[in-house]
C-alpha cells in the first residue's frame, strides 16, 4: 500500500480507534475495525472544475456522503467555495476526510457560461459552438495551479469521479496518475459519451438532444440517427484534437496520448442522473447505472427567515416558483418576454418566488415588479419543488437536455411546454391556470413521483456501491463491452449490412445470369428446332 494511502487511513483508523475505546469495545473487536478501515477506506478524486450550481448540487451530495461513509475525498469544484457552504454540508466541508481545492478563476467563467435565449433559435448552435468553448475552458484549467498541483502529485488515487459536461480536458490526470475513471452525467448522456462507454447510441428510441420523442416516425428516426453520429464524430474529430493542441501549447508536452484514447483504456463507468420513470428509456451496457435522484433524499437546506417570511404570507393560494436553470441568467431576458411575466404575475394570487441576479433590470421595465414577486439570484429548488416530491411545472425549455425533457414531461402528462416563440401573456396565464385548477397535472405528478420513488435501492447507494465496486475490482474491467473496441459502424452493424447488401446483389446478378442464359439457350434450341421443322 502506498505510504500516503496508508497514512490516510491510519488517520481514519485512530478515530475509530479512540470511539471504541470511550465505547470499551474489546481490543480484538478493535483489530477487526482496524482491519475493514484500511480495506473499505479509499482515496477519491472528485474534478468538476467546469461546473454549474445545479450540477455541483448533485455532485456535493456525492462527495458528502462518500466522506460520511469513511473515504477520503479530494474534490476540485470550480465554484466559489461559499456556493459550497450549505445547511447539510457544512459538517462534511470541514470533515478532514475531505480536501477541497477551488480556483478562482474558473469560478469566475461558471458564474457564465454564455448560453442565452437566442440559443433556442437551433439545437445545432452550441454544438458548434463547443470547440471554441472548450478550447477557452481547456486552457484555463492548463493554467490553473491545482491542476498543477495534482499532474506533480506523488499521491495514489483508487479512483477519479468527473462530470461528464466540458471536463475532458482533466483526463490527463487519469493517465498522470495511472487510475481508472467514472463519468458522472447529471443529465441524460450525450451521444459522445455513450460511444466511449460502448453502449448503444439507441437512435430508434432514444432522442439526442436536437431530437422530439421516443416515438419517432421514419423522418424523425433518419433526422435523429444522422445527427447522433455526426455528433459523435464532431466530438472525436474536432473537439477532442482541439483539447489536445491547447494541451501541447499550454502545457508544452509534445506526444501526448490521445484523450479518446485515455478514455478508451481508463473509463470504467458511467453513472447518470436519470432515471426510466421520467426520463426517455435507454438501452445500455452494464457500464451504465441510472442514479436519478440521489441528490434528493438528503437533508435538506435550511431557506432564509425572509424567504420562509414570504412563503406563509401567500396563505392557501401558495406559491409558484419561476426559474430557468443555473447555467441561464434570468436577467439576460429579451425585454417583451419580461413584460410578459411581470404583466402575467401581477394577475396572480400566488406568490412568486423568481430565480432572477439583477434586480435592475426589472427595475426599469414599464411594468413595475408586483408586490407579490421576490426575486433571488439562486433558489434552493430541491427545498422548493421537483417530480420528485409531486410537483407539476410549465416548461419554456432553451437548449441542450432541456426541449426533450420538456417534451417527456408533457408527454407525460404532469407538465404543459410553450415555446418562447408562441408566449404571450394571455398563454402563460391560461397555462399556470390549467397547471393550479385541473387535477390530472396534480394527480399526474404524484403518479410519476411515486414511480421515481419506487426503487429497490436507494440511488445514493447505488451510487456507492458502484463507485466502491469499481475500486475493489480495479477498474472492473469485466464491464468492459467488446464494443468498444469497435467503429460506430461496426457496432451498428452497418459492415455487415453492406456485406449481405453485396452477397446479396451478387446472388442477384449470378440469378439473373443464369436466367438469362438459360432463356437464351432454350430460345436458340426452339430456333434450330423450327428450322429444322421448317427445312424437312
Amino acid at each position: 500500500m502506498p505510504a500516503s494511502r496508508a497514512y490516510r487511513s491510519l488517520r481514519f483508523v485512530s478515530e475509530q480507534l479512540l470511539i471504541m475505546h470511550t465505547t470499551r469495545v474489546t481490543g480484538n473487536v478493535v483489530f477487526v475495525l482496524l482491519i475493514t478501515s484500511l480495506v473499505e477506506a479509499y482515496n477519491i478524486l472528485v474534478l468538476t472544475p467546469i461546473t454549474s450550481p445545479s450540477h455541483t448540487a448533485v455532485f456535493k451530495s456525492l462527495v458528502t456522503e462518500l466522506v460520511e461513509r469513511g473515504h477520503f475525498v479530494t474534490y476540485w469544484n470550480g465554484l466559489q467555495s461559499d456556493k459550497l457552504s450549505t445547511t447539510d454540508v457544512n459538517s462534511t466541508m470541514n470533515n478532514p476526510r475531505l480536501r477541497l481545492l477551488t480556483s478562482p478563476r474558473l469560478a469566475q467563467i461558471n458564474s457564465q457560461h454564455e448560453i442565452g435565449y437566442n440559443d433556442r433559435d437551433s439545437p445545432f448552435r452550441l454544438l458548434f459552438r463547443i470547440p471554441g468553448t472548450v478550447s477557452k475552458y481547456c486552457k484555463i484549467v492548463y493554467e490553473d495551479p491545482v491542476f498543477h498541483q495534482l499532474m506533480n502529485s506523488e499521491e495514489h488515487y483508487d479512483l477519479i469521479i468527473v462530470d461528464g459536461f466540458a471536463n475532458d480536458c482533466t483526463l490527463y490526470l487519469a493517465e498522470v496518475l495511472d487510475v481508472p475513471f467514472i463519468y458522472l452525467n447529471c443529465f441524460p448522456p450525450s451521444p459522445w459519451i455513450l460511444y466511449a462507454i460502448g453502449s448503444p447510441l439507441a437512435t430508434e428510441q432514444f432522442p439526442n438532444p436536437s431530437g422530439i420523442r421516443d416515438r419517432m416516425n421514419f423522418w424523425q428516426r433518419a433526422f435523429n440517427t444522422v445527427t447522433s453520429v455526426f455528433a459523435v464524430y464532431f466530438h472525436r474529430r474536432v473537439v477532442l484534437p482541439l483539447i489536445e493542441d491547447v494541451a501541447i501549447k499550454t502545457l508544452g508536452i509534445n506526444n501526448l496520448t490521445s484523450i479518446a484514447e485515455i478514455e478508451n483504456r481508463y473509463l470504467s463507468l458511467l453513472l447518470i442522473n436519470t432515471h426510466f420513470s421520467i426520463n426517455y428509456q435507454l438501452p445500455t451496457s452494464p457500464a451504465v447505472i441510472e442514479v436519478g435522484g440521489m441528490h434528493l433524499n438528503r437533508r435538506h437546506q435550511r431557506l432564509s427567515e425572509d424567504l420562509l417570511s414570504f412563503l406563509d404570507d401567500s396563505g392557501d393560494a401558495g406559491f409558484i416558483v419561476v426559474s430557468f436553470g443555473s447555467m441561464l441568467r434570468g436577467d439576460d431576458v429579451p425585454d417583451h418576454f419580461c413584460q410578459i411575466f411581470l404583466s402575467t404575475f401581477a394577475r396572480l394570487s400566488q406568490r412568486v418566488i423568481w430565480k432572477w441576479e439583477d434586480k435592475r433590470k426589472l427595475e426599469h421595465q414599464q411594468q413595475p415588479i408586483p408586490s407579490n414577486v421576490k426575486t433571488m439570484p439562486w433558489l434552493p429548488q430541491q427545498e422548493l419543488l421537483a417530480v420528485y416530491h409531486s410537483v407539476p411545472a410549465i416548461f419554456l425549455p432553451i437548449s441542450s437536455d432541456q426541449p426533450i425533457n420538456a417534451q417527456k414531461a408533457e408527454d407525460d402528462g404532469y407538465a404543459i411546454r410553450i415555446n418562447w416563440d408562441d408566449l404571450t401573456e394571455e398563454d402563460l396565464y391560461n397555462a399556470i391556470q390549467r397547471i393550479l385548477n385541473i387535477s390530472r397535472y396534480k394527480e399526474k405528478v404524484k403518479e410519476m413521483s411515486a414511480l421515481m420513488r419506487d426503487q429497490v435501492v436507494n440511488p445514493m447507494d447505488q451510487a456507492i456501491y458502484w463507485i466502491e465496486y469499481v475500486v475493489r475490482h480495479q477498474g472492473a474491467p469485466h464491464l468492459r463491452g467488446a464494443s468498444r473496441d469497435l467503429l460506430l459502424p461496426q457496432r451498428a452493424l452497418v459492415d455487415v449490412f453492406l456485406f449481405l447488401l453485396v452477397i446479396s446483389l451478387f446472388m442477384a446478378y449470378v440469378t439473373f445470369r443464369v436466367c438469362h442464359f438459360c432463356i437464351r439457350t432454350l430460345f436458340r434450341k426452339r430456333v434450330v428446332t423450327d428450322v429444322r421443322k421448317k427445312v424437312n
